[in-house]
């Protein structure tokens, strides 16, 4: 019941795991598709935007132009009156200030002289042009002489309630240099017209009594500009000048005085505002040469363009998009879901695979450091490349660290009689308690492995300003331990503890240390460090550990660790000892039957001239320095020897001879070549590129390729030829690995 509440609960997280997979679906696209519209949606304003302001730019061009003639038909009306102003007749009547004398005889020469002269009128837009003399009250124009009464009343007809307004414009500074409407002037002409006064005494350096009055016809005036061309298209222009004062106006133009409205908001020299149901766009342009500030209006760019069509076809395309993706993702989201459902599901499966197997190293990790501490404390690490990866995999990584080798023994307490307090305790119990204890008092991780049985020891480790009190913390963590066992299990425990070393590939003489230095405890002393032992000069120190580890590092080629041991059995039998002569030979003929251990192992392959010279050396007389050399020489005979045949080499001729032994695996390598497994697997990738396992494989497939193509072997007898403990496995190997059965690639034989 168990299992099939555990089986309807996975699949009830299936079925909403699809769920939310097709919601993601669903979502992804419709995001896919939202992107996709709001693309199409920028890609159309932007073009209308771009459209809009080539057409802005357009009429902005069209009017600097217009602009740019303008100021120079008001730099000619200001070449004229200063023609005026070079004609002594003109400068002499001017300065006139009553009508006696010549007064009327140089009025009407200079009319008849100023009628031959058309400049203006030929050049300018100018319904009239005179000159009014404020002094005496007369109007010099042209065509005749005359008083501004008579001029006004009965050659212009004006009308009699504009007079002052008229008389006040040609008088007063303010209305100078303007365009003044003349609108209740002439209100009974048929045609619109404006005054444009020119001050006499501005442009001359003596005093000018006398204004130049030109009559422009409004439609002549506006034709100057492109866009008041028709006056009745609703376009309009205001000129400001430097003092933001308004010199002509045509049109009705923003309601305001758009220099100082707050509600357009001009971009780019425009602005869009809507009058009377219409749109318009105002612009700007300021004149350099003049400081005139030019505002013109013309319709806007929605105005003059079929705009609504292209809304109509934007919308229309818009909402097809809209509908053509909702269909296809719904489409493609119940097309493609399944596929990625399933593959989901392989995921899933791939994952859960991973976790298992990632479970299973993490488990097998105590057991892995475990056999590492082992070597570094037995001596059993052969090359920097082994050191370093195993550093790497047990974290002491930092190069300050120093080293050392903790013995520790363990049992429990008989109270001087044969009979144990705890006699209910087996062995594993007993482990496990001095183990959480080692874990409490040391920390973690805990470097630990057991060289015997209730024996531990343990790789320590302390930074460089820690080296000289290391020993001293040690000793009162063991004594904390001690009393902690003692008196909550009923366990003895005691310790010895070698040198520091700042090198850990030598860590295994501090270890030895420790082991010797056990042997020296008593019921007193619990805890003995190897620097605490008194060295006894009639006993040399050659343990058969020592002897052991001398024949590992010489035949493996590690001349480093053959030095360090030549030092360490000197350091205690030459310099803390200093033996007599006798207990030294012993301790070199000891050493000598060593090293011949060592020399009766060299490979065959070893020439014998080699040889030959080694043996010599063995009969000459024994010292130290004797034994030293002859151990080096044996070393480089070894490492040659290694060099030449190279362990993942050796490693691949011994697959290809026994790749056919079910049995074959990590586990068979590194009991065949002493090596862990963790380590081999790491040096055979990096040499190969490949992984062990898929190395094996190939090896076995090319057989089995071979064995069907050259052989009549039964199928059913196949796999166990290549190595292979069952048939279904090895047909999944094959077809992953060819893509065919083997009975099939047998019949297309």
């Amino acid at each position: 019941m168990i299992l099939n509440r555990k089986k309807a609960k996975n699949n009830t997280d299936s079925t909403m795991d699809n769920q939310a997979l097709m919601l993601r679906t669903v979502t992804s696209y419709s995001v896919f598709l939202l992107i996709i519209l709001i693309l199409f949606f920028y890609l159309y304003h932007s073009t209308m935007d771009n459209v809009r302001n080539s057409y802005n730019q357009q009429e902005k061009s069209t009017f600097i132009s217009n602009a740019e003639l303008f100021e120079k038909d008001l730099n000619i009306m200001n070449v004229y009156c200063r023609q005026l102003l070079q004609n002594d007749d003109f400068r002499k009547l001017m300065a006139y200030d009553d009508t006696e004398g010549a007064f009327f005889d140089l009025g009407y020469k200079l009319a008849t002289t100023l009628s031959t002269d058309v400049y203006p009128e030929s050049l300018l837009p100018i319904e009239e042009v005179y000159c009014y003399l404020p002094n005496t009250g007369y109007i010099l124009s042209p065509n005749y002489f005359i008083s501004e009464v008579r001029y006004y009343d009965w050659m212009k007809r004006y009308s009699k309630e504009g007079y002052e307004d008229w008389l006040k414009a040609l008088t007063t500074p303010e209305f100078h240099n303007r365009f003044i409407a003349m609108d209740s002037i002439a209100p009974n002409y048929s045609k619109d017209y404006f005054m444009y006064i020119i001050n006499m005494n501005d442009l001359f350096y003596m005093e000018a009594n006398a204004v130049v009055c030109f009559v422009l016809e409004k439609n002549e005036l506006a034709s100057l500009f492109d866009n008041l061309k028709d006056i009745d298209n609703d376009c309009s222009l205001m000129i400001l000048n430097k003092d933001l004062l308004p010199i002509l106006t045509i049109g009705e133009i923003y309601p305001e005085n758009p220099d100082t409205s707050s509600s357009l908001e001009f971009l780019n020299d425009f602005a869009d505002y809507e009058q009377s149901g219409l749109t318009f766009t105002i612009g700007t342009y300021h004149s350099s040469g003049t400081d005139y500030t030019y505002y013109y209006t013309f319709p806007s760019f929605e105005r003059t363009s079929n705009v609504s069509t292209r809304k109509i076809i934007y919308l229309s395309v818009f909402t097809l998009c809209f509908l053509l993706g909702s269909a296809l993702i719904i489409l493609f989201s119940k097309r493609n879901v399944q596929p990625i459902i399933e593959l989901g599901n392989e995921l899933h499966e791939a994952v859960e695979a991973q976790n298992h197997l990632q479970e299973m190293v993490d488990n097998q990790r105590p057991i892995i450091c475990k056999s590492y501490v082992r070597q570094l404390l037995s001596g059993m690490v052969t090359s920097e490349a082994e050191l370093s990866y195993i550093k790497d995999y047990l974290g002491l990584t930092d190069p300050s660290l120093y080293y050392n080798g903790l013995y520790i023994v363990a049992y429990n307490n008989t109270n001087d009689s044969d009979t144990f307090v705890n006699e209910s305790m087996t062995t594993e119990e007993f482990n496990q308690t001095v183990l959480e204890a080692l874990q409490n008092y040391f920390g973690l991780p805990l470097y630990c492995f057991h060289p015997a049985d209730r024996a531990y020891g343990i790789l320590l480790s302390c930074l460089e300003r820690d080296e000289k009190v290391f020993i001293f913390k040690v000793h009162e963590t063991i004594v904390s331990l001690h009393n902690y066992l003692l008196d909550t299990y009923g366990i003895w425990l005691f310790a010895g503890i070698g040198k520091n070393t700042p090198y850990l590939m030598n860590v295994w003489e501090s270890y030895q240390q420790a082991t010797d230095a056990a042997s020296y405890i008593s019921k007193n002393y619990f805890f003995f460090p190897y620097e605490f032992i008194k060295k006894d000069s009639n006993v040399f120190y050659y343990p058969a550990e020592i002897s052991t580890k001398l024949i590992h590092f010489i035949t493996t080629g590690n001349t480093p660790q053959v030095l360090e041991l030549f030092n360490l059995i000197h350091q205690e039998n030459i310099e803390e000892r200093s033996l007599p002569i006798n207990i030294l030979k012993f301790l070199l003929s000891d050493i000598r039957n060593t090293l011949l251990k060592a020399r009766f192992a060299l490979p065959s392959t070893v020439p014998a001239e080699k040889t030959q010279l080694l043996d010599e050396r063995f009969n000459q007389h024994v010292t130290f320095k004797l034994c030293e050399d002859i151990a080096l020489t044996l070393c480089e005979l070894f490492n040659t020897k290694t060099e030449d045949t190279n362990l993942i080499a050796t490693i691949e001729k011994y697959i290809e001879s026994n790749y056919m032994d079910p049995s074959m695996g990590l586990n068979k390598i590194s009991d065949e070549f002493q090596i862990s497994e963790s380590y081999f697997s790491h040096l055979f990738k990096e040499k190969t590129g490949v992984n062990f396992s898929t190395y094996l494989e190939n090896i076995r497939m090319n057989e089995a390729v071979r064995l069907i193509k050259e052989t009549d072997i039964s199928l059913n007898e196949l796999y166990i030829s290549v190595g292979y403990n069952n048939a279904n496995t090895f047909r999944r190997a094959f077809k992953k690995t060819y893509g065919v059965t083997p009975s099939s690639m047998r019949e297309g034989k």
